[in-house]
């Protein structure tokens, strides 16, 4: 079981909601949907994610090089609930 704070996981999950409704997308993206202004904050989520098995990253080629990140089929069912689960919460 892996251990969150309520932020952190509050932080994780609008991450993964917001990837099921525009996948495959950029961290650069993933920020202007998410609102989270501070890299390390998104990283985390992103990295807590790809440890759950959720998402994937591809890193392209440059100039400029980017990271994508992209559901798994195990995310889209995720996604789909984390979305349910904050519209419920009114933070959707």
């Amino acid at each position: 079981m892996i251990k969150m704070r309520k932020r952190k996981f509050n932080g994780t999950l609008l991450v993964l909601a917001k990837l099921g409704e525009e996948d495959g997308i950029s961290m650069l993206r993933l920020q202007e949907l998410t609102g989270i202004r501070n890299w390390s904050t998104l990283n985390n989520a992103v990295k807590t994610l790809k440890e759950l098995g959720f998402v994937e990253e591809e890193i392209t080629e440059g100039p400029p090089v980017k990271r994508i990140i992209k559901l798994t089929s195990k995310g889209y069912k995720a996604a789909k609930l984390a979305q349910e689960l904050l519209k419920l919460a009114g933070l959707l």
